[in-house]
């Protein structure tokens, strides 16, 4: 059985080496994806073992104007055949004069390859509600009257289908996440309209790459780092490392730190055994840091009993 969990193992890492060089980054991801990797990976649903619903809001460069502000509603719960298990997601997102309104179904088929190790399988569907609306902008060419025509409509109420899949090993003290949420390359205007000749606005695949190790230093504390890849075509690659320390089982305390990008410190506690609340503030470390007062992001689990007498071994991931 061991050989096998390495062959499992190895067949994850092969397939992350053949793609990951190939991306760079599109999609924002929240700080604490440890309480919240569903929205990334639906092979995810069901890992706690349990009924779970998390949500979480993140307001990105306080003070900066059309700043991204993201709110997020998530469940999953397995169901009564271990193998498998289901989630979904709502998704409100705003960025400048763009919003958008998604929910996406989980489904997730887990292979127990020990004791201890499993392999997720998972697939996600869903559909975007997107609006831009160009028209509330302030232009420089208004201050020349002049009339920038690419500017002049708006779109409302496209429909946008999507589909993703993902794939998550994890033991006890570590996990390896793969996905990729949202596979088709919509255009983001209606077919036949104006904008739709002037603008050339498309959703990207973006591949999501997470990994975290626990390593347990006493019965009171516990290291846990935490790395996460993003990546789509024609654009940088993002890698954000992250170090948390979890005392007592009851409070994490970490820091992150974003490639070029940003750097901040994460706060988790586990209220009782049902409620986590945490806390995250990140700045960035370009010139950005000049024109905002840093992102912030709160976000809240509770977990729902169940009557499943199955021993489960702690969630630390």
């Amino acid at each position: 059985m061991k050989n096998m969990n390495n062959k499992y193992f190895s067949l994850i890492v092969i397939i992350i080496l053949s793609v990951v060089q190939t991306f760079g980054q599109q999609e924002a991801m929240n700080t604490q994806y440890i309480l919240n990797k569903l929205y990334v990976n639906p092979a995810y649903a069901g890992y706690k073992e349990q009924v779970n619903i998390v949500a979480m809001h993140r307001s990105q460069w306080i003070g900066f104007k059309g700043a991204p502000m993201t709110q997020t509603l998530a469940f999953d719960m397995p169901l009564k055949k271990d193998e498998l298990a289901i989630g979904s997601t709502l998704i409100h997102d705003r960025i400048g004069p763009t919003t958008r309104l998604g929910i996406t179904l989980d489904f997730a088929y887990r292979a127990r390859l020990s004791n201890r190790a499993t392999l997720a399988f998972g697939l996600k569907g869903g559909i975007d509600l997107y609006q831009n609306n160009l028209t509330d902008l302030a232009l420089t060419s208004d201050y020349y009257n002049q009339v920038d025509e690419a500017f002049m409509y708006n779109t409302n109420g496209l429909m946008l289908p999507n589909a993703g899949f993902g794939l998550y090993y994890y033991k006890k003290d570590h996990f390896i996440s793969l996905s990729v949420p949202k596979f088709l390359r919509n255009e983001l205007e209606l077919k036949g309209s104006t904008p739709f000749e002037l603008l050339d606005g498309r959703q990207e695949p973006t591949l999501h790459l997470m990994a975290g190790k626990l390593w347990k230093i006493n019965r009171q504390v516990k290291i846990q780092p935490n790395v996460a890849i993003r990546a789509v075509a024609n654009a940088p690659l993002s890698l954000a490392l992250y170090g948390n320390v979890i005392l007592h089982d009851q409070f994490i305390i970490g820091g992150f730190y974003s490639v070029q990008e940003v750097a901040g410190v994460i706060f988790q506690w586990q209220v009782d055994k049902k409620i986590r609340v945490g806390y995250s503030v990140d700045v960035p470390v370009s010139t950005l840091i000049r024109t905002n007062l840093g992102s912030h992001e709160i976000i809240a689990s509770y977990t729902l009993s169940t009557k499943r007498k199955r021993i489960v071994y702690p969630r630390y991931f």
